[in-house]
């Protein structure tokens, strides 16, 4: 995602280097405690959710091509800038991305916007005690 569409909140933080990050090889890394997936295509890094949302195959896995990520389970494409799937499956959710910055050679992503939407959803705490 394009650091000019971060909101005022962001709150960007490292997680890798961008000499770690070979084009078309994704990478799995930890923010706010939430697996994410990183990949770089052309002269941009993208931040998404590890799972499909179709099936949850593991993203880490996916193949990179034309500017969409490619699912390793069933080929849904999903593009890099909006997330929307390929044509085709209409009714799966689109991947969630998240806001990347290169500062100074590291990979930051915006921890605020995993925070707003987690990669699984948010958690709900069920309370059966009474």
């Amino acid at each position: 995602m394009n650091e000019n569409t971060a909101p005022t909140d962001a709150r960007f933080v490292p997680v890798t280097t961008l000499d770690a990050l070979r084009p078309g090889a994704p990478v799995r890394v930890i923010v706010e405690g939430h697996t994410l997936v990183l990949a770089r295509h052309g002269d941009a890094v993208y931040a998404f959710q590890a799972t499909c949302p179709h099936e949850k195959a593991d993203l880490s896995q996916a193949r990179i091509e034309r500017g969409c990520v490619v699912c390793p389970r069933h080929l849904a494409a999903f593009a890099l800038i909006d997330g929307k799937a390929s044509a085709g499956w209409d009714n799966v959710e689109p991947l969630k991305l998240y806001p990347v910055r290169i500062v100074n050679g590291d990979v930051t992503v915006d921890a605020a916007a995993v925070s707003r939407q987690p990669p699984g959803g948010r958690r709900q705490v069920w309370d059966f005690s009474s």
